[in-house]
């Protein structure tokens, strides 16, 4: 089986032998620290992986809600907090994000485009753009709803390195307009795109149409498969929709997913399926990578179940999960798994392959 199109044979067999054993899969294109110039860190650094940081946010919200249908930036405060008596500030400007989640939430998304001369100050490096999911809708919900998609964004860091790091966060938004004074809610915020791919050792693209054949192979699978297991059809790569592109040294790009609001395992309330891709609720799985076979797929699958027990204990051990809400996404991921160890079944209802006779 040919992995990785155009590498020496010696790559393609460690390529198989690191996809057969469970073991991460990289490319030319290796993680690395992102490269610190003058001892500076990145942003990223201040928010710390193991624990809900507390982030106050001031600005005029009444501004932001009002002008979702443009890219106007409102100046603002962005606050770290690290204890009572000490923060980090660093002067922001944001407005509204996103496609169908700007226009159908209460509180929209945010992207978050710091100044880079207040980020130099605090002795971090220019890395300066983030996007924030909000809590959405003024509801009891908002705060399952932000787990599960921040779940998902750990998920997908379980298989590789090239993925988004995503911090849960509980934000204090202080509006200086005059619908409210202030509201704390649970929130994600994503890493810089350019940060994300500086420390693979690839860089971000401005072109956002691509061809097929530019893709590298196994992370497409490990995306796309990926996609499938958490039941979102809300992407996709040639068009660069909820993915961003990076792109190695040797010229191949990898897909990086982000924003899965729409997928099954989230199941936001507001989210609908696409009728379009044969979808009658969010729930319905629908393969939207290259794979044609089973025997495309083989390795990939038995990747993703070597990770099983870390992806399930990923859901199980989150502690601001309800008992209820953990069985109905582990069920939802057992789904997925029972599905993969049947040829048949991944033949017929995942890659729609018809059967003659």
């Amino acid at each position: 089986m040919q992995l990785i199109k155009n590498q020496p044979f010696i790559f393609r067999v460690l390529t198989f032998l690191v996809l057969l054993l469970g073991l991460p899969v990289l490319s030319k294109c290796q993680p690395m620290a992102v490269e610190v110039k003058n001892n500076k860190k990145v942003f990223f650094d201040l928010l710390p992986a193991d624990k809900v940081t507390e982030i106050n946010i001031t600005s005029n919200f009444d501004s932001i809600k009002a002008n979702i249908r443009n890219k106007e930036y409102e100046d603002g405060i962005f606050e770290v907090k690290h204890s009572r008596k000490s923060s980090t500030k660093f002067s922001v400007r944001l407005r509204p994000r996103g496609k169908s989640r700007r226009m159908i939430c209460e509180f929209p998304p945010l992207k978050l485009k710091f100044h880079k001369d207040s980020l130099n100050a605090n002795g971090f490096e220019s890395f300066n753009e983030y996007k924030l999911v909000t809590h959405c809708m003024e509801n009891d919900g908002s705060e399952v709803n932000i787990i599960r998609e921040y779940l998902v964004y750990q998920l997908f860091r379980l298989l590789t390195p090239y993925s988004f790091k995503a911090s849960l966060a509980e934000i204090t938004y202080r509006n200086t307009g005059k619908s409210f004074k202030k509201t704390t809610q649970l929130g994600i915020i994503i890493e810089d795109a350019e940060s994300m791919a500086a420390r693979n050792n690839c860089h971000t693209m401005s072109r956002k149409i691509i061809q097929l054949d530019s893709l590298h192979l196994n992370q497409e699978k490990i995306m796309s498969v990926f996609q499938y297991m958490v039941g979102n059809a809300d992407w996709s790569y040639m068009m660069a929709r909820n993915t961003e592109l990076i792109q190695q040294e040797d010229g191949q790009i990898v897909p990086v997913p982000y924003d899965f609001d729409y997928a099954g395992l989230v199941a936001a309330p507001y989210a609908r399926a696409n009728a379009a891709l044969g979808q009658k609720t969010v729930l319905d799985r629908v393969f939207l990578g290259n794979a044609k076979s089973y025997e495309e797929l083989r390795v990939i699958f038995s990747y993703f179940k070597s990770k099983k027990e870390a992806i399930i204990s990923t859901i199980d051990d989150f502690d601001r999960l309800d008992m209820e809400t953990k069985t109905e996404m582990i069920n939802y991921l057992e789904g997925f798994f029972e599905l993969i160890e049947d040829k048949n079944r991944v033949e017929t209802e995942m890659l729609g392959v018809l059967k003659k006779g």
